[in-house]
């Protein structure tokens, strides 16, 4: 008796599993979406209050700036010449991101510096996540 499987069993079950395949690519995607967008939303949380405290603990200016060319924040304090020094730079993920004013500025006190009000925008896919920065320095997340 010769075994393995016929040529019809194994298209059958190709078949079966691509239909499966191509039911859970759709909700994987977007799950997978809404994860980054989540990730890189809470990471720049995470910058902004790393910038405020940052201002309050040495006592200068502080800011975080968005690049304009990838999904990534700057940190940098003002130093003593008036230039800025960069602190530290983060990724934000693998995502859009728009922002209507993409430096946020911190005085001295923790409070927002000059026109430190920001709405930042963040986008994969059709997952899209807000988070808004008042002129006194508070964040918003929609």
């Amino acid at each position: 008796m010769p075994r393995g499987a016929t040529l019809p069993e194994l298209m059958t079950v190709t078949l079966i599993i691509a239909v499966v395949a191509s039911i859970a690519t759709l909700p994987l995607r977007r799950t997978l979406d809404r994860i980054a967008v989540a990730g890189a939303a809470q990471r720049l949380a995470s910058v902004h209050e790393t910038a405020r405290q940052t201002a309050i603990a040495r006592a200068t200016l502080v800011r975080y700036e968005l690049a304009r060319d990838s999904a990534a924040v700057a940190l940098a304090s003002r130093n003593a010449r008036g230039t800025w020094d960069t602190l530290r730079v983060w990724t934000l993920g693998s995502v859009q991101v728009a922002a209507s004013q993409r430096a946020v500025t911190f005085s001295p006190l923790g409070v927002g510096y000059g026109a430190s009000n920001s709405r930042v925008v963040f986008a994969r896919g059709a997952a899209v996540e807000t988070l808004t920065v008042s002129r006194t320095g508070r964040l918003r997340r929609w």
